[in-house]
Protein backbone atom coordinates (compact mmCIF):
# COMPACT_ATOMS: atom_id res chain seq x y z
CA UNK A 1 0.00 0.00 0.00
CA UNK A 2 0.50 3.49 -1.11
CA UNK A 3 0.57 6.92 1.12
CA UNK A 4 -0.64 8.28 -1.69
CA UNK A 5 0.34 9.26 -5.55
CA UNK A 6 1.58 12.20 -7.40
CA UNK A 7 0.65 13.40 -10.69
CA UNK A 8 2.34 15.76 -13.36
CA UNK A 9 1.43 16.97 -16.74
CA UNK A 10 3.26 19.91 -19.10
CA UNK A 11 2.94 20.94 -22.70
CA UNK A 12 -0.97 20.93 -22.96
CA UNK A 13 -1.35 24.45 -24.39
CA UNK A 14 -0.65 26.69 -27.46
CA UNK A 15 -0.56 30.38 -27.54
CA UNK A 16 -3.63 30.22 -29.12
CA UNK A 17 -5.54 29.18 -26.21
CA UNK A 18 -5.83 26.35 -23.77
CA UNK A 19 -4.16 26.56 -19.81
CA UNK A 20 -2.06 24.04 -18.21
CA UNK A 21 -3.08 25.21 -14.63
CA UNK A 22 -7.00 24.95 -15.65
CA UNK A 23 -6.52 21.37 -16.56
CA UNK A 24 -5.51 20.70 -13.13
CA UNK A 25 -9.21 21.45 -12.16
CA UNK A 26 -10.43 18.52 -14.83
CA UNK A 27 -7.84 16.63 -12.99
CA UNK A 28 -9.49 16.96 -10.02
CA UNK A 29 -12.65 16.14 -11.06
CA UNK A 30 -11.12 13.16 -12.55
CA UNK A 31 -9.54 11.81 -9.55
CA UNK A 32 -12.98 12.79 -6.87
CA UNK A 33 -12.99 9.23 -5.69
CA UNK A 34 -9.29 10.55 -4.02
CA UNK A 35 -8.84 12.71 -1.95
CA UNK A 36 -6.41 16.20 -2.78
CA UNK A 37 -3.19 16.22 -0.24
CA UNK A 38 -1.80 19.41 0.05
CA UNK A 39 -2.20 22.15 -2.46
CA UNK A 40 -2.08 21.69 -6.02
CA UNK A 41 1.59 22.74 -7.52
CA UNK A 42 2.37 25.33 -10.12
CA UNK A 43 6.08 24.94 -11.13
CA UNK A 44 7.33 27.38 -13.27
CA UNK A 45 10.76 26.45 -15.47
CA UNK A 46 13.31 28.37 -17.03
CA UNK A 47 12.05 31.09 -18.33
CA UNK A 48 14.46 31.02 -21.12
CA UNK A 49 13.31 28.35 -22.99
CA UNK A 50 12.39 29.71 -26.60
CA UNK A 51 10.12 27.21 -27.19
CA UNK A 52 7.69 27.78 -24.30
CA UNK A 53 4.17 28.65 -24.33
CA UNK A 54 3.68 32.11 -21.76
CA UNK A 55 5.17 31.33 -18.87
CA UNK A 56 6.06 27.82 -19.16
CA UNK A 57 4.53 26.75 -16.18
CA UNK A 58 3.83 22.86 -15.43
CA UNK A 59 1.24 21.38 -12.92
CA UNK A 60 1.89 18.42 -10.24
CA UNK A 61 -1.41 17.10 -7.82
CA UNK A 62 -1.54 14.51 -5.14
CA UNK A 63 -4.07 12.25 -4.29
CA UNK A 64 -4.68 9.89 -2.34
CA UNK A 65 -6.69 9.15 1.53
CA UNK A 66 -6.58 12.12 3.60
CA UNK A 67 -5.40 12.36 6.99
CA UNK A 68 -5.75 15.92 9.39
CA UNK A 69 -8.40 18.50 8.89
CA UNK A 70 -9.25 19.31 5.57
CA UNK A 71 -8.23 23.11 4.13
CA UNK A 72 -10.06 24.81 1.22
CA UNK A 73 -8.16 24.92 -2.14
CA UNK A 74 -10.66 25.78 -4.40
CA UNK A 75 -14.21 26.20 -5.71
CA UNK A 76 -15.13 23.69 -9.15
CA UNK A 77 -19.16 24.07 -10.07
CA UNK A 78 -20.16 25.52 -6.72
CA UNK A 79 -18.70 22.94 -4.65
CA UNK A 80 -15.65 23.79 -2.34
CA UNK A 81 -11.91 21.83 -3.05
CA UNK A 82 -10.88 20.54 0.03
CA UNK A 83 -7.51 19.11 0.61
CA UNK A 84 -5.62 17.25 3.55
CA UNK A 85 -2.37 17.96 5.18
CA UNK A 86 -1.51 14.59 5.61
CA UNK A 87 -1.77 10.63 4.05
CA UNK A 88 -2.88 7.40 4.95
CA UNK A 89 -2.21 4.59 3.17
CA UNK A 90 -3.80 3.21 0.49
CA UNK A 91 -4.20 0.95 -2.45
CA UNK A 92 -3.33 2.02 -6.28
CA UNK A 93 -2.59 0.91 -9.06
CA UNK A 94 -0.37 3.05 -11.57
CA UNK A 95 -1.62 1.64 -14.63
CA UNK A 96 -4.75 2.48 -13.95
CA UNK A 97 -4.05 6.11 -12.28
CA UNK A 98 -1.72 6.79 -15.24
CA UNK A 99 -4.49 6.03 -18.32
CA UNK A 100 -7.11 7.72 -16.35
CA UNK A 101 -4.67 10.83 -16.32
CA UNK A 102 -3.76 10.40 -19.83
CA UNK A 103 -7.70 10.46 -21.14
CA UNK A 104 -8.43 13.92 -19.39
CA UNK A 105 -5.17 15.49 -20.14
CA UNK A 106 -5.38 14.51 -23.91
CA UNK A 107 -9.01 15.75 -24.10
CA UNK A 108 -7.97 19.07 -22.89
CA UNK A 109 -5.00 19.92 -24.70
CA UNK A 110 -4.27 21.83 -27.83
CA UNK A 111 -5.57 19.21 -30.28
CA UNK A 112 -3.75 19.05 -33.90
CA UNK A 113 -0.89 21.70 -32.54
CA UNK A 114 2.70 20.44 -33.69
CA UNK A 115 4.55 22.32 -30.96
CA UNK A 116 2.72 21.22 -28.61
CA UNK A 117 3.76 17.29 -26.76
CA UNK A 118 1.47 16.52 -23.84
CA UNK A 119 3.57 14.04 -21.56
CA UNK A 120 1.50 13.11 -17.66
CA UNK A 121 3.38 11.36 -14.89
CA UNK A 122 2.24 9.16 -12.07
CA UNK A 123 4.46 7.96 -9.45
CA UNK A 124 3.87 6.36 -6.06
CA UNK A 125 6.71 8.68 -4.70
CA UNK A 126 8.56 12.28 -5.25
CA UNK A 127 10.97 11.15 -7.54
CA UNK A 128 14.51 13.05 -7.53
CA UNK A 129 14.94 16.88 -6.65
CA UNK A 130 17.47 16.81 -9.97
CA UNK A 131 14.83 16.52 -12.17
CA UNK A 132 13.22 20.36 -10.89
CA UNK A 133 16.67 21.74 -10.63
CA UNK A 134 17.53 20.92 -14.28
CA UNK A 135 14.61 22.14 -15.32
CA UNK A 136 14.30 25.78 -13.82
CA UNK A 137 17.81 26.05 -14.40
CA UNK A 138 19.35 24.57 -17.63
CA UNK A 139 18.10 23.65 -21.25
CA UNK A 140 17.39 19.97 -20.49
CA UNK A 141 17.46 17.18 -23.21
CA UNK A 142 14.36 15.34 -23.15
CA UNK A 143 16.07 12.26 -23.83
CA UNK A 144 18.23 12.27 -20.80
CA UNK A 145 15.09 12.79 -18.73
CA UNK A 146 13.80 9.84 -20.08
CA UNK A 147 16.98 7.88 -19.53
CA UNK A 148 17.43 9.17 -15.45
CA UNK A 149 13.32 7.79 -15.16
CA UNK A 150 14.33 4.88 -16.48
CA UNK A 151 17.45 3.99 -14.40
CA UNK A 152 15.56 4.99 -11.50
CA UNK A 153 15.62 3.21 -8.21
CA UNK A 154 12.46 0.93 -7.44
CA UNK A 155 11.47 2.38 -10.94
CA UNK A 156 8.20 3.69 -8.90
CA UNK A 157 6.75 5.54 -11.76
CA UNK A 158 5.06 5.55 -14.76
CA UNK A 159 4.60 7.73 -17.96
CA UNK A 160 3.30 8.83 -21.54
CA UNK A 161 4.21 11.05 -23.64
CA UNK A 162 2.55 12.48 -27.22
CA UNK A 163 3.23 14.12 -30.38
CA UNK A 164 7.17 14.33 -29.27
CA UNK A 165 8.82 13.82 -25.78
CA UNK A 166 9.59 17.34 -24.59
CA UNK A 167 6.81 17.17 -22.17
CA UNK A 168 8.18 15.16 -20.04
CA UNK A 169 10.84 17.38 -18.21
CA UNK A 170 7.93 20.00 -17.33
CA UNK A 171 5.80 16.66 -16.06
CA UNK A 172 8.58 14.50 -14.28
CA UNK A 173 10.08 18.26 -12.79
CA UNK A 174 6.72 19.37 -11.60
CA UNK A 175 6.61 16.66 -9.69
CA UNK A 176 10.00 16.46 -8.25
CA UNK A 177 9.70 19.87 -6.80
CA UNK A 178 10.08 19.80 -3.14
CA UNK A 179 8.53 23.06 -2.11
CA UNK A 180 10.87 24.39 0.27
CA UNK A 181 10.65 28.05 -0.99
CA UNK A 182 7.38 28.60 -2.26
CA UNK A 183 4.26 31.53 -2.84
CA UNK A 184 1.12 30.58 -3.65
CA UNK A 185 -1.12 31.60 -5.99
CA UNK A 186 -5.31 31.90 -6.69
CA UNK A 187 -6.42 31.36 -10.30
CA UNK A 188 -9.60 32.24 -11.23
CA UNK A 189 -11.11 31.14 -14.40
CA UNK A 190 -13.50 32.22 -17.34
CA UNK A 191 -16.63 30.40 -18.09
CA UNK A 192 -15.93 28.28 -21.42
CA UNK A 193 -18.20 30.48 -23.64
CA UNK A 194 -16.46 33.39 -22.35
CA UNK A 195 -12.99 32.12 -23.46
CA UNK A 196 -10.99 34.33 -26.25
CA UNK A 197 -13.40 37.29 -25.69
CA UNK A 198 -11.71 40.72 -23.92
CA UNK A 199 -12.12 40.75 -20.48
CA UNK A 200 -12.75 43.35 -17.73
CA UNK A 201 -10.84 43.20 -14.80
CA UNK A 202 -11.48 46.88 -13.79
CA UNK A 203 -8.49 48.87 -12.52
CA UNK A 204 -9.85 50.42 -9.37
CA UNK A 205 -10.35 47.26 -8.11
CA UNK A 206 -7.14 45.97 -8.31
CA UNK A 207 -5.33 48.79 -7.00
CA UNK A 208 -7.60 48.58 -3.91
CA UNK A 209 -6.94 45.11 -3.45
CA UNK A 210 -3.15 45.55 -4.00
CA UNK A 211 -3.52 48.24 -1.02
CA UNK A 212 -5.52 46.10 1.18
CA UNK A 213 -3.89 42.92 0.99
CA UNK A 214 -0.27 43.20 1.97
CA UNK A 215 1.04 39.98 1.76
CA UNK A 216 0.39 39.46 -2.05
CA UNK A 217 2.51 40.75 -5.00
CA UNK A 218 2.95 41.83 -8.48
CA UNK A 219 -0.99 43.23 -8.95
CA UNK A 220 -0.61 46.07 -10.94
CA UNK A 221 1.47 48.32 -12.49
CA UNK A 222 0.37 52.01 -11.42
CA UNK A 223 3.38 53.64 -13.32
CA UNK A 224 3.36 51.58 -16.38
CA UNK A 225 -0.91 51.57 -16.12
CA UNK A 226 -0.14 47.76 -16.34
CA UNK A 227 -2.75 45.47 -14.95
CA UNK A 228 0.09 42.23 -14.03
CA UNK A 229 -3.17 39.94 -12.75
CA UNK A 230 -4.99 39.44 -15.84
CA UNK A 231 -3.41 37.84 -18.66
CA UNK A 232 -4.13 38.99 -22.68
CA UNK A 233 -3.72 35.96 -23.95
CA UNK A 234 -7.12 33.93 -24.95
CA UNK A 235 -6.73 31.22 -22.07
CA UNK A 236 -8.90 30.34 -19.49
CA UNK A 237 -7.92 32.37 -17.11
CA UNK A 238 -9.80 35.29 -15.61
CA UNK A 239 -6.91 36.89 -13.16
CA UNK A 240 -4.18 35.25 -10.87
CA UNK A 241 -2.85 36.77 -7.61
CA UNK A 242 0.47 35.60 -5.86
CA UNK A 243 1.02 36.44 -2.48
CA UNK A 244 3.43 34.84 0.35
CA UNK A 245 1.03 32.60 2.21
CA UNK A 246 -2.38 31.76 1.07
CA UNK A 247 -4.32 33.48 4.10
CA UNK A 248 -5.49 36.13 2.20
CA UNK A 249 -5.77 34.69 -0.89
CA UNK A 250 -9.45 33.88 -1.16
CA UNK A 251 -10.10 37.36 0.37
CA UNK A 252 -8.55 39.42 -2.10
CA UNK A 253 -9.72 37.27 -4.91
CA UNK A 254 -13.27 38.22 -3.66
CA UNK A 255 -12.63 42.13 -3.54
CA UNK A 256 -11.47 42.42 -7.18
CA UNK A 257 -14.01 42.93 -9.96
CA UNK A 258 -13.53 40.60 -12.92
CA UNK A 259 -16.56 42.23 -14.78
CA UNK A 260 -17.90 38.54 -15.02
CA UNK A 261 -18.36 35.90 -12.00
CA UNK A 262 -15.46 33.47 -11.83
CA UNK A 263 -16.27 29.72 -12.98
CA UNK A 264 -13.93 28.12 -10.86
CA UNK A 265 -11.25 28.90 -8.66
CA UNK A 266 -8.10 27.14 -7.53
CA UNK A 267 -5.14 27.86 -4.88
CA UNK A 268 -1.85 26.62 -5.83
CA UNK A 269 1.41 26.43 -4.32
CA UNK A 270 4.15 27.84 -6.65
CA UNK A 271 7.73 28.32 -7.21
CA UNK A 272 7.17 32.14 -8.49
CA UNK A 273 9.22 34.47 -6.63
CA UNK A 274 11.37 32.58 -5.54
CA UNK A 275 14.57 33.30 -7.65
CA UNK A 276 14.86 29.51 -8.05
CA UNK A 277 15.93 29.79 -11.69
CA UNK A 278 19.11 31.84 -11.10
CA UNK A 279 22.35 30.40 -10.28
CA UNK A 280 26.12 32.74 -9.60
CA UNK A 281 28.25 32.32 -12.70
CA UNK A 282 31.48 33.26 -13.56
CA UNK A 283 31.40 35.15 -17.13
CA UNK A 284 33.27 32.16 -18.97
CA UNK A 285 30.44 29.92 -17.43
CA UNK A 286 28.03 31.77 -19.02
CA UNK A 287 25.50 29.22 -21.76
CA UNK A 288 22.87 30.22 -23.31
CA UNK A 289 19.28 30.31 -21.64
CA UNK A 290 21.03 29.82 -18.84
CA UNK A 291 20.03 32.77 -15.64
CA UNK A 292 23.28 33.52 -13.69
CA UNK A 293 23.79 36.12 -11.20
CA UNK A 294 27.67 37.40 -12.46
CA UNK A 295 29.62 40.32 -10.29
CA UNK A 296 31.87 42.09 -12.18
CA UNK A 297 32.92 46.00 -13.35
CA UNK A 298 31.16 47.67 -15.91
CA UNK A 299 33.78 47.86 -18.63
CA UNK A 300 32.01 50.17 -21.09
CA UNK A 301 29.86 53.64 -21.04
CA UNK A 302 26.44 52.38 -21.11
CA UNK A 303 25.22 53.37 -24.83
CA UNK A 304 21.65 53.40 -25.92
CA UNK A 305 20.52 51.99 -28.99
CA UNK A 306 18.15 52.03 -31.75
CA UNK A 307 14.45 51.14 -30.29
CA UNK A 308 15.54 52.31 -26.48
CA UNK A 309 17.72 49.40 -25.41
CA UNK A 310 20.61 50.25 -23.09
CA UNK A 311 23.91 47.88 -23.27
CA UNK A 312 26.73 47.78 -20.98
CA UNK A 313 29.74 45.53 -20.96
CA UNK A 314 30.46 43.81 -17.89
CA UNK A 315 33.85 42.14 -17.42
CA UNK A 316 35.08 39.83 -14.49
CA UNK A 317 38.62 37.99 -14.37
CA UNK A 318 37.10 35.15 -16.44
CA UNK A 319 36.34 37.67 -19.79
CA UNK A 320 33.57 40.14 -20.88
CA UNK A 321 29.88 40.22 -21.99
CA UNK A 322 27.07 42.74 -22.86
CA UNK A 323 24.22 43.43 -20.64
CA UNK A 324 21.15 44.45 -21.61
CA UNK A 325 18.19 46.27 -20.57
CA UNK A 326 15.85 46.04 -23.43
CA UNK A 327 12.80 49.29 -23.81
CA UNK A 328 10.06 46.90 -22.19
CA UNK A 329 11.85 47.28 -18.91
CA UNK A 330 11.09 50.57 -18.85
CA UNK A 331 12.30 52.97 -15.95
CA UNK A 332 14.79 50.37 -15.13
CA UNK A 333 16.99 51.47 -18.12
CA UNK A 334 17.86 54.74 -16.37
CA UNK A 335 19.46 53.09 -13.77
CA UNK A 336 21.30 50.82 -16.15
CA UNK A 337 22.25 54.47 -17.73
CA UNK A 338 23.38 56.31 -14.81
CA UNK A 339 26.37 53.41 -14.48
CA UNK A 340 30.05 54.50 -15.47
CA UNK A 341 33.23 52.03 -16.10
CA UNK A 342 34.47 51.25 -13.23
CA UNK A 343 31.73 50.56 -11.07
CA UNK A 344 30.98 47.31 -8.90
CA UNK A 345 27.72 45.19 -9.86
CA UNK A 346 26.26 42.19 -10.02
CA UNK A 347 23.78 41.48 -12.87
CA UNK A 348 20.93 38.88 -12.41
CA UNK A 349 18.62 37.54 -15.70
CA UNK A 350 18.70 35.68 -18.61
CA UNK A 351 21.29 34.61 -21.16
CA UNK A 352 20.39 34.99 -24.70
CA UNK A 353 22.20 33.36 -27.67
CA UNK A 354 21.59 35.35 -30.64
CA UNK A 355 23.00 38.35 -30.23
CA UNK A 356 24.69 36.71 -26.80
CA UNK A 357 23.77 39.30 -24.25
CA UNK A 358 22.91 39.33 -20.41
CA UNK A 359 19.19 40.57 -20.17
CA UNK A 360 18.79 42.05 -16.75
CA UNK A 361 16.18 41.68 -14.50
CA UNK A 362 18.25 42.66 -11.43
CA UNK A 363 20.82 44.90 -11.05
CA UNK A 364 22.80 45.22 -7.64
CA UNK A 365 24.70 48.25 -7.46
CA UNK A 366 27.95 47.14 -5.19
CA UNK A 367 29.91 50.11 -5.78
CA UNK A 368 29.86 53.33 -7.74
CA UNK A 369 32.78 55.04 -8.35
CA UNK A 370 33.00 58.72 -7.97
CA UNK A 371 34.02 59.98 -11.21
CA UNK A 372 36.24 63.20 -12.06
CA UNK A 373 36.70 65.15 -14.96
CA UNK A 374 39.37 67.53 -15.37
CA UNK A 375 39.12 71.09 -16.18
CA UNK A 376 41.81 72.58 -18.61
CA UNK A 377 43.13 75.95 -16.92
CA UNK A 378 42.81 79.39 -18.73
CA UNK A 379 46.03 81.31 -19.58
CA UNK A 380 47.08 83.67 -17.07
CA UNK A 381 48.38 86.35 -19.01
CA UNK A 382 45.88 86.37 -21.96
CA UNK A 383 43.04 84.68 -20.84
CA UNK A 384 43.21 82.15 -23.41
CA UNK A 385 42.42 78.43 -23.70
CA UNK A 386 45.39 75.95 -22.74
CA UNK A 387 45.98 72.51 -23.98
CA UNK A 388 47.39 69.77 -22.59
CA UNK A 389 51.42 69.49 -23.24
CA UNK A 390 51.66 65.21 -22.50
CA UNK A 391 50.93 63.37 -19.77
CA UNK A 392 52.55 65.02 -17.01
CA UNK A 393 53.86 68.01 -19.20
CA UNK A 394 51.14 70.36 -17.76
CA UNK A 395 49.41 73.15 -20.54
CA UNK A 396 50.58 75.85 -22.99
CA UNK A 397 48.12 78.88 -24.30
CA UNK A 398 46.71 78.59 -27.57
CA UNK A 399 47.00 82.13 -28.16
CA UNK A 400 50.45 83.40 -26.35
CA UNK A 401 52.26 80.25 -25.93
CA UNK A 402 52.85 80.66 -21.74
CA UNK A 403 52.99 77.33 -20.27
CA UNK A 404 51.65 76.52 -17.12
CA UNK A 405 52.50 73.15 -15.00
CA UNK A 406 50.42 69.86 -14.51
CA UNK A 407 49.07 70.75 -11.41
CA UNK A 408 47.11 74.17 -13.00
CA UNK A 409 44.40 71.87 -13.74
CA UNK A 410 41.08 72.10 -12.21
CA UNK A 411 39.04 69.28 -10.76
CA UNK A 412 35.13 68.87 -11.15
CA UNK A 413 33.47 65.65 -9.37
CA UNK A 414 30.07 65.73 -10.95
CA UNK A 415 27.19 64.20 -9.23
CA UNK A 416 26.20 60.50 -9.55
CA UNK A 417 22.64 60.01 -10.27
CA UNK A 418 22.89 56.11 -8.83
CA UNK A 419 23.50 54.85 -5.29
CA UNK A 420 24.06 51.27 -3.71
CA UNK A 421 21.44 49.04 -3.72
CA UNK A 422 19.48 46.25 -5.84
CA UNK A 423 17.17 47.52 -8.43
CA UNK A 424 14.54 45.34 -10.87
CA UNK A 425 12.63 45.94 -13.48
CA UNK A 426 8.86 46.92 -13.42
CA UNK A 427 6.42 44.54 -12.32
CA UNK A 428 4.97 45.01 -16.20
CA UNK A 429 7.88 42.80 -17.50
CA UNK A 430 8.98 40.83 -14.64
CA UNK A 431 9.47 37.27 -14.99
CA UNK A 432 7.27 34.90 -12.86
CA UNK A 433 10.50 33.02 -11.40
CA UNK A 434 11.73 36.45 -10.29
CA UNK A 435 11.92 37.40 -6.43
CA UNK A 436 10.60 40.76 -5.99
CA UNK A 437 12.51 43.25 -3.79
CA UNK A 438 9.54 43.71 -1.59
CA UNK A 439 9.18 40.21 -1.04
Amino acid sequence: MAQGFFVGFDDTDSPRGLCTTFLATRVIEEFSDFDLLGYPSLVRLNPNIPWKTRGNGAVSLRFGKGAGRAFWAGRIDGADVLAHPGAGRCEIDLRVLLERLDRVVLANSAQGEKATNPAVFVSKARPPAELYTHAVRELVNPADVLRSLRDGKGRSWLWRTHRGIRGIVGASAAAAWPGRRRTYEIIAYRERGLWGTPRAVTWDSVLAMDRAFRSTFNNIDERNRHLVIAPHSPCPVLFGIRASGPGELLPAASAVDGGEPPDRLLLFRTNQGTDDHLQRLSIDGLRPYVSPVVRGKVASPPRTERGGHVFFRLEDPTGSVDCAAYEPTKEFRAVVRALAPGDVVEASGGVHAAPFTLNLEKLRVVRADTLSTVIKPRCSRCGGAMRSRGRNAGFRCRRCRTRAPPGAALRSNPPRHIKKGVFEVPRCARRHLSRPIDR
